[in-house]
C-alpha cells in the first residue's frame, strides 16, 4: 500500500460514512483512489489512454459501494477485499456482455464490452475464471479472496501480505495453489 500514513485512518472514515457522514466519505475516496486507480489500471482493456479509463472503473465501483455494504467493512482488509470483488463482477458482468454482444444479444453497448467483444477468448477466459472462483469459494474462501486481491484487484504479494497479516513468502506459496486450481478449473485463463 506504501502510503501507510494517509490510509491509517480507513476503518474510521468507513464506521463514519456508514454512519451518512459525507465528509468522511469524501476523505475515504481521496485517500484510496491512488490505490483502486492502480487496480482498476490492472484491468484488461482498461488503461489511462483507452477509451475505458480506470477513473471510469473507480466511478463504477463507487456507485456500486457507496450503496451497499461495501460501507459496513470492519477495517482495511475487509475494505480492499469487497473492492476487489466488486471489481471482479464489474469485469465479469462486462465479459458477459460482450460475449452477449457476439452472439447477436440485444444488449446496450459501452465501449469496454465492445473492446472485450473484439477479443471474444479473453471475454470468455474472464468467466471461466469467474466460475472457477465460485468453485473455489466452496473450498478455500482465503483462496478466493487472494485471487481477486491479486488478479482482479491487482495487489502486489507484499502488499496483500501486510493486508492480511503474512508474509509475502505465506502469499506466494498460496498463489500457487490457488493458481493450480484455476488452470485445472479456467483452463489457460491463469497460465
Amino acid at each position: 500500500m506504501g502510503r501507510e500514513q494517509s490510509l491509517q485512518p480507513i476503518t474510521q472514515w468507513l464506521h463514519s460514512a456508514h454512519g451518512g457522514d459525507d465528509e468522511a466519505l469524501n476523505e475515504l475516496y481521496n485517500a484510496v483512489y491512488p490505490v483502486l486507480y492502480r487496480m482498476a489500471a490492472s484491468k484488461p482493456g482498461v488503461a489511462k489512454n483507452a477509451t475505458v479509463t480506470p477513473t471510469v472503473v473507480i466511478s463504477e465501483l463507487f456507485l456500486k459501494i457507496t450503496d451497499s455494504e461495501v460501507l459496513d467493512s470492519n477495517d482495511r482488509q475487509h475494505f480492499f477485499a469487497t473492492c476487489s470483488r466488486a471489481m471482479r463482477f464489474i469485469v465479469t458482468d462486462f465479459a458477459r456482455i460482450a460475449l452477449s454482444q457476439k452472439r447477436g444479444g440485444d444488449v446496450e453497448h459501452c465501449a469496454y464490452t465492445t473492446q472485450l467483444a473484439k477479443q471474444p477468448d479473453r471475454a470468455q477466459q474472464l468467466v471461466d475464471i469467474d466460475a472457477a472462483l465460485n468453485e473455489l469459494e466452496l473450498i478455500d474462501p482465503r483462496l478466493r479472496e487472494l485471487v481477486e486481491l491479486k488478479f482482479f484487484g491487482g495487489l502486489t504479494y507484499s502488499e496483500i501480505g501486510e493486508l492480511h497479516d503474512r508474509s509475502e513468502r505465506s502469499i506466494k506459496r498460496d498463489w500457487v495453489k490457488a493458481r493450480a486450481f484455476l488452470v485445472a478449473r479456467a483452463g489457460g485463463a491463469m497460465a
